[in-house]
This record gives C-alpha cells, structure tokens and sequence, in this order.
C-alpha cells in the first residue's frame, strides 16, 4: 500500500513539474545597464599643503559613492530643491520631506568597513586597487597621518590588509570588498565614467498609457543619480552614519565600522550638500533594453 501510495504520489509531483515548463508568470523583471559620467570638476580638487603651497590634483579617488535610483519623474530645479530633484510624495512630518518612494536602484562603489577607527565613513569600494594605493592616498597626496588601535602611525597598506583579514575571518581580498577594479576611467573627454548593473529590476510604466507595449515602447520610471562628494575637511561622507555598522571590540577598541544611510534613495536632499554633483535630466526608460548615458552634470552651490 505504502508503495502504491508512493507511486501516486510521484505521478502527481511528475505532472506538476511537466505542466510548471510552461507556466508563464509574465513578470516584467529584467536586468537594466547603462553608463554614469562625471565631469572631470568632479574628480578635482585644490589641495592645500602644511607649508602653504597648493596643489591641483585630478584623481578618481575623489570621487564619493554614486547612488542611482528609479522614480516617477525628475522635477526641475527650484521646484523640490534647488538642484534637479525626484517627485517627492506628501509631507507627513514637519521638517521632513517627503518621500520619493524610489521603485529601486543601486550605487557605483560602497561605503565599506576599512578595518580601523581611522578610516570610519572615508572609504569607498571601487576607487583603490590595492591597499597600498588605498594608504598612499591618504598619506601622500592628503598628507594625513594614519593610526593603528594603539595610536601608532600606519605607513603600509599590507598591515591594514591583515588587520582586515584578522577581524573579518577572511583570506582574501575579494572578501573583505574593499580593494580590486576600479569603477570609474577617464574617457577621451577628460571626464570619469563608470558602467552600472541594476540587478532584476521589475519594469514599471504609466498604466494609463494606450497602446503600448509593457516595458518596450511605454513611459516609465525615470532614472536620476547623484554623488556624495568626501568633505573638505575630514575627507569623510555626509551619506555615511559612523554610529553603526561593523562594531569592532576586539581588546579595548570599541568603534564602529559606519554604513550607508538607509533613505539615501527615499530622501536624497537630506544628504546633498555643497560641491555634490547630481544629474541635471534624468533618463525616461521606456525600454529595457536602453542603454542610457546618465550625466551628473549639476554641481550643487
């Protein structure tokens, strides 16, 4: 009996994964890719050294996290903010805008976890292509003085790479998400640009559009992005909350890590500050198959 009863049992799962073959959900969800371009003001900065002189530098170093998001338009500027700025919903709280309710999106480089207190909210994914660079960069050309737990200056980018392996638990580079391909080159024109992936992405369009093919010839969502530029100061990012994140306590340190705020996408102008750059149009995809060409072309004052 209990063979018997196996037996339907197996028909039946045999039929459900048959008839599943065909099953058609009809989901609109695709992978959307295209290209950001910064311009070159972007990735250049005067630096100003201890004895007085300064310097001039172009690097894509300088360059903050790049957020990208899809919304329902893009209001001109002076209308939400005085940049370029999504369509905002309703107001709920005093003091707090309202939100953009994003339909998704991604960044071109991540704030990461760099292993010391020194580097909270400094470091981003994606601009250093190995930990040496990553320390020159702030020693050479910043002219800042790295720390270790106990205060000793740090001088080799291979230290802060064990110091990551030993607090990770890891082995490798690609683990610990920090170093490796850059994001950003610099093109023919002098500007910096970068490929961007937005992964399975459900395509959303005007459902009171006629006559239109979903998710190939239909108006939908508008893709707008911006750039966290590091401050002046500290080097460090207004996106970045240095109160969370990885905690380290591994003797008597005890510090986090920091992590990207959570409504970057939902309440951008929150976090925009002076020198950021923001697109100046943003792209109507009424194709998935577009490749769009996203300019960040509006430096904030």
């Amino acid at each position: 009996m209990n063979m018997k009863r196996s037996a339907l049992v197996a028909s039946i799962l045999a039929a459900t994964a048959l008839s599943g073959c065909g099953w058609e959900e009809s989901l609109d969800i695709h992978n959307l890719q295209g290209t950001v371009v910064l311009p070159a003001a972007a990735g250049t900065r005067t630096l100003v050294h201890e004895d007085g002189s300064s310097e001039e530098i172009k690097d894509a170093r300088l360059i903050g996290p790049v957020y990208l998001g899809l919304y329902a338009s893009i209001e001109p500027a002076n209308t939400v903010a005085t940049y370029p700025h999504p369509e905002i919903g309703p107001q709920f709280l005093a003091g707090v805008q309202g939100d953009t309710y994003p339909y998704g999106g991604t960044t071109i480089g991540d704030l990461q976890f760099a292993c010391m207190e020194f580097f909270t909210c400094k470091v981003v994914s994606g601009r250093y292509e190995d930990f040496d660079a990553m320390v020159d960069w702030f020693t050479e050309t910043l002219g800042e003085t790295i720390t270790d737990d106990s205060g000793a200056e740090v001088t080799s980018g291979e230290f802060v790479r064990q110091t990551c392996f030993d607090l990770l638990e890891v082995t490798t580079d690609e683990e610990v998400r920090l170093t490796g391909d850059l994001n950003f080159t610099e093109n023919a024109d002098g500007d910096f640009e970068a490929p961007f992936t937005i992964w399975q992405q459900e395509h959303f369009w005007d459902q009171e559009q006629n006559n239109c093919t979903p998710g190939e010839d239909c108006t939908g969502f508008s893709l707008w992005g911006w750039m966290d530029a590091p401050s002046t100061l500290s080097y460090s990012f207004t996106t970045c909350d240095s109160s969370f994140g990885y905690r380290d306590t591994t003797y008597d340190n005890d510090f986090y890590g920091g992590r990207p705020q959570p409504d970057a996408l939902n309440q951008p102008s929150t976090y925009i500050t002076e020198g950021d750059f923001v697109a100046g149009e943003g792209f109507v995809w009424s194709n998935w198959r577009d490749k769009p060409r996203l300019v960040l072309d509006h430096e904030v004052e």
